[in-house]
């Protein structure tokens, strides 16, 4: 007798997947368009960091002065070509960077969107089934409420306490008479 194996199945892609693969092959092309694209590394972080306070104008006068003045030139300290290569580079990244950044933040927002109407939502439920869950009727909701609880991992909402009244601000000592 042979034994057939048992493939273990795989698991679903969903469509959020798939689209979120796209998104990473898109950044990947992304990467590979920008010129001597780098990671940060613990050997050059501190370097790159340190260099990053000076403003650029300061490198525009410096390149500047080394291309008037033959003895800056003859020190060899800074390539004038290397300079001006990275002012362009620096000037036409940072636009992109700026969307970048704009892109992110929406995406961040979108997440946060996505998951604040359902948030929403379940916190009525958790609401009403604690509710529920009080009459004897309904038994079997109290474990859903159990689990709700544990999971939203918070022992209930703490009120903040009443700032004490200044007398010196008439808004407070109206508060403390009502």
């Amino acid at each position: 007798m042979t034994t057939i194996p048992i493939e273990s199945p795989s698991p679903t892609v969903t469509h959020y997947q798939q689209a979120a693969a796209r998104a990473f092959a898109a950044l990947d092309e992304l990467e590979a368009i920008i010129p001597n694209f780098e990671a940060p590394h613990p050997s050059t972080a501190k370097f790159v960091r340190a260099h990053q306070v000076l403003p650029l104008q300061f490198l525009a006068t410096a390149i500047s002065a080394v291309e008037q003045e033959v003895q800056l030139q003859r020190v060899e300290k800074l390539d004038v070509a290397a300079g001006r290569d990275a002012l362009q580079f620096i000037e036409a990244y940072n636009a992109v960077v700026d969307r970048g950044e704009a892109f992110f933040r929406k995406l961040r927002f979108t997440l946060n969107s996505k998951k604040a109407t359902p948030m929403f939502q379940a916190l009525q439920i958790y609401d009403i089934a604690q509710g529920l869950a009080r009459d004897p009727g309904s038994a079997g909701i109290g474990a859903h409420v159990a689990n709700m609880k544990r999971d939203l991992g918070r022992s209930g909402l703490k009120r903040k306490a009443a700032a004490p009244a200044d007398p010196a601000n008439p808004a407070t000592q109206e508060r403390k008479a009502s």
